[in-house]
């Protein structure tokens, strides 16, 4: 044994020990952000109630046990299925919200793990893979765009099938492509449209050197989804009006509110902490130069992903299409795509010394932001699970299968940071017991359960969800409802529910929520 090679190999075995520190620090930040979804017994998030009320009503129509299925009707043909159907065979052996919550972990794994796949597709950099971390607990997440955020692994993975269709084209991958990209149109609209605008570049970006018929040969796929989009909105009298483009909102771009949302959207709503999330997004990004990377010249395509979001964040309104947060929502894609556009310098090689040293500092500066953002999303959630304990009370005392309306005076959380966490919160008494609250995603043209008929409410859609203190008893049906679930923080204007035919009875009250019951007119 040469001993006089030990003190060179000394170094070599230190660097690969921090290399592999950081790896398995990495494994375990990801494997905890996997948690976040459970420490909450119902996570703070705005839309997430209604999406488990449509899993619950979903669940009881399969299987032939729904109070309602005079009222509701299955709806296959929608842009939102696959959410839903995946988390559908985990009710039942869970409650609903627990079935949420393991798609929603699957999918956050599943996001990771795919992000990891197109970097190493591309030749990027391992050390960015701390960019794919906190994207997925953004804005999105906070609004509980369930259906989107389950869906955008999907988009992910399916980049990975249109990169390869792109470099080969034949029946072979088209057909492929074609059944990934009707799985994805099932899966979210939004995500099915950005992934195949992105599919499509990457068709033109192989382009060079290849005659005009392969190159539209290639292109056949996404011609045949076109349709699929078209058959939809075909299929869908109201989808023509409903789906329409908000254009005034188009025309005013609003420069500072775009720069600084893609600065914080990463991070969440923007509610709290603006100027540390615009910190945190630019250390972030400054890893990239840290690391001492370059961009991937040699890899045009590698660039499509990221040029396409930030032509939707210059250019695509922020409502249309019967949605909001159009562009917004894709925050969650910002820094994975950021991270796709880098690769090492080849002059950089893995020897110990100084450079390695700046490397791991950077690293650690990457590992410790999403570590403290973890940190932060812990301390809400357990801060509004307190806060929110007092629902379960008023809950509770609900009779099952009751008509009810949501009447959100206060729907503000301090806990979560969260002006709107409360608006649709007590839809949970749909998914838990099934109820049928108002307003009601059922009301939506995109859902996968919907009113058999238009609603006769004279209720414009999500009207009382926005503006509750507008109810009125007469022109609102009150009298339709066995319970209102009220949450308001002051004295409850009098005259909102006050009326000569059916006076209400406080059935249980708990911190800021109420619970009325409408006994005499059921």
């Amino acid at each position: 044994m040469n001993t006089a090679l030990l003190p060179r190999q000394l170094p070599l075995i230190g660097f690969a020990r921090r290399v592999l520190t950081l790896r398995v620090l990495f494994v375990a930040t990801v494997l905890y952000g996997g948690l976040l979804f459970w420490i909450a017994p119902r996570p703070p998030l705005v839309d997430l109630p209604q999406h488990a009320a449509q899993v619950a009503m979903l669940h009881d129509l399969v299987l032939g046990r729904s109070p309602w299925h005079q009222m509701m009707r299955i709806n296959l043909f929608t842009p939102y299925l696959f959410g839903y159907l995946f988390a559908l065979p985990f009710t039942l052996v869970m409650s609903v919200g627990a079935a949420l919550k393991l798609t929603l972990t699957l999918s956050y794994y599943t996001f990771v793990f795919a992000c990891v796949l197109l970097r190493r597709r591309f030749d990027g950099d391992a050390r960015l893979d701390w960019l794919f971390v906190p994207g997925f607990f953004g804005l999105a997440w906070q609004w509980g765009f369930y259906t989107f955020v389950v869906a955008t692994p999907l988009g992910l993975l399916y980049l990975l099938l249109a990169l390869r269709h792109a470099d080969r084209p034949t029946r072979s991958t088209s057909f492929w492509l074609c059944l990934a990209g009707t799985a994805l149109f099932f899966a979210h609209g939004l995500v099915f449209l950005v992934a195949n605008a992105i599919g499509g570049l990457f068709v033109l970006v192989r382009a060079r050197g290849r005659k005009l018929p392969t190159t539209l040969l290639a292109l056949v796929p996404y011609a045949a989804l076109i349709l699929l989009c078209a058959a939809y909105v075909v299929a869908n009298h109201n989808a023509q009006s409903a789906y329409a483009a908000d254009v005034p909102t188009f025309l005013q771009l609003q420069i500072v509110h775009r720069v600084a949302s893609i600065l914080m959207f990463t991070w969440g709503a923007g509610f709290d902490y603006r100027w540390p999330m615009i910190v945190a997004t630019l250390l972030v990004l400054a890893a990239a130069h840290r690391l001492g990377l370059r961009l991937n010249r040699r890899e045009p395509a590698a660039f499509v992903p990221l040029g396409v979001l930030l032509a939707m964040w210059a250019f695509v309104p922020s409502s249309g299409m019967s949605t909001h947060l159009l562009y917004e929502r894709f925050a969650l894609y910002v820094l994975p795509f950021y991270a796709l556009v880098f690769v090492r310098r080849e002059q950089a090689d893995d020897v110990p010394g100084a450079r390695q040293r700046r490397d791991f500092a950077c690293q650690g500066v990457l590992a410790l932001v999403c570590i403290v953002f973890f940190g932060i999303q812990t301390r809400s959630l357990l801060n509004f699970a307190k806060e929110s304990a007092s629902f379960e009370t008023v809950l509770a005392a609900a009779e099952p299968a009751q008509r009810a309306l949501i009447l959100t005076m206060d729907p503000v959380s301090p806990a979560a940071g969260n002006p709107l966490a409360y608006m649709h919160y007590a839809a949970w008494y749909q998914a838990d017991k099934q109820g049928l609250v108002d307003y009601n995603f059922a009301d939506s043209l995109a859902q996968a359960v919907r009113y058999r008929e238009r609603r006769t409410l004279s209720m414009s859609a999500d009207r009382l969800a926005w503006l509750p203190d507008t109810f009125d008893w007469k022109n609102d049906h009150g009298d339709q409802y066995r319970y209102f679930f009220v949450r308001t923080s002051g004295a409850l204007p009098h005259a909102l529910l006050t009326n000569p035919v059916c006076p209400l009875t406080v059935a249980q009250k708990s911190g800021d929520w109420i619970l009325y019951e409408n006994r005499q007119c059921h």
